[in-house]
C-alpha cells in the first residue's frame, strides 16, 4: 500500500474507532508534542485566532471593570471633589445668582413698562425687548418705537387713501402740516421734532387737536 493509499483509507475510516485508537498510538498527546506542534506554521495558524479572541475579551473586560476605576482616580488627582460644604455652597451661590437675576429682569421689566407706556408703546411687546441691562433695554426700545412709528404712519396713510384724500389734507388746519397731536395720525418723534424746531407752531397743532 502506498502512502497515498493509506491516507485515503484513513481519510475514509477516520470515524473508526480502532484507526482512531490505532493513530493515538502512532502520535500519544503530550505536552510536548503539543508545544512541539503549536511551533510549526500549521500550529500557529491554529493558535493565533484563539489568542487574538482571547484578548480581545480580556482587553474589553478591563475596560469596563477597571478603566472607570482608574480615570475616576486620575481625576480625582488632577481635579479634587468638592466636600459637601463646598457643594452646599455652590448650590446656594447659583439660588442667590438666579435670584438676583430674576429681580434685574423684574426690575428691568417695570422701568421698560413706563418708558414704553410714555412713548406710546405697545406693552405687550415690552418682554420680547428687555436686554441685560437698562442701557441695553433702553436702547432696544428705541428701536421699538422707530418701527412702531414707522408702522403708525404707513397705516395712517393707508387710511387716508381709503377714504380719498391725502395724508396732507386736513390734517393741520389746512397748512399742509400733519397734526401729530391728533388721534388719526399720532407721531412722538414728529412732536418731539416740532417742539424743538418750532414751538409756535407745535403749539397751534396742540391747540387744534384738543
Amino acid at each position: 500500500m502506498t502512502l497515498e493509499e493509506l491516507k485515503q483509507f484513513i481519510e475514509a475510516n477516520k470515524d473508526n474507532q480502532e484507526v482512531q485508537n490505532y493513530l493515538k498510538g502512532l502520535y500519544p498527546l503530550t505536552p510536548e508534542g503539543v508545544t512541539a506542534f503549536l511551533n510549526t506554521e500549521d500550529g500557529k495558524k491554529l493558535l493565533q485566532p484563539r489568542l487574538d479572541q482571547h484578548f480581545t475579551k480580556g482587553l474589553e473586560t478591563w475596560k469596563e471593570k477597571t478603566l472607570p476605576s482608574l480615570l475616576d482616580e486620575e481625576i480625582k488627582k488632577k481635579f479634587p471633589g468638592e466636600t459637601e460644604d463646598q457643594k452646599r455652597m455652590r448650590k446656594l451661590e447659583d439660588e442667590l445668582k438666579a435670584e438676583k437675576q430674576a429681580r434685574i429682569r423684574s426690575e428691568l421689566v417695570n422701568k421698560a413698562t413706563t418708558l414704553a407706556t410714555q412713548k406710546g408703546l405697545p406693552v405687550d411687546l415690552v418682554a420680547y425687548f428687555v436686554g441685560q441691562d437698562e442701557e441695553t433695554t433702553t436702547n432696544n426700545l428705541t428701536a421699538l418705537e422707530s418701527i412702531w412709528q414707522q408702522y403708525l404712519e404707513k397705516a395712517v396713510e393707508a387710511k387716508f387713501k381709503d377714504s380719498g384724500r391725502s395724508p396732507n389734507q386736513g390734517g393741520g388746519g389746512g397748512t399742509g402740516q400733519i397734526n401729530p397731536w391728533k388721534k388719526e395720525t399720532f407721531n412722538l418723534t414728529e412732536q418731539g421734532r416740532l417742539l424743538r424746531d418750532n414751538p409756535e407752531l407745535a403749539k397751534q397743532l396742540q391747540a387744534q387737536a384738543k
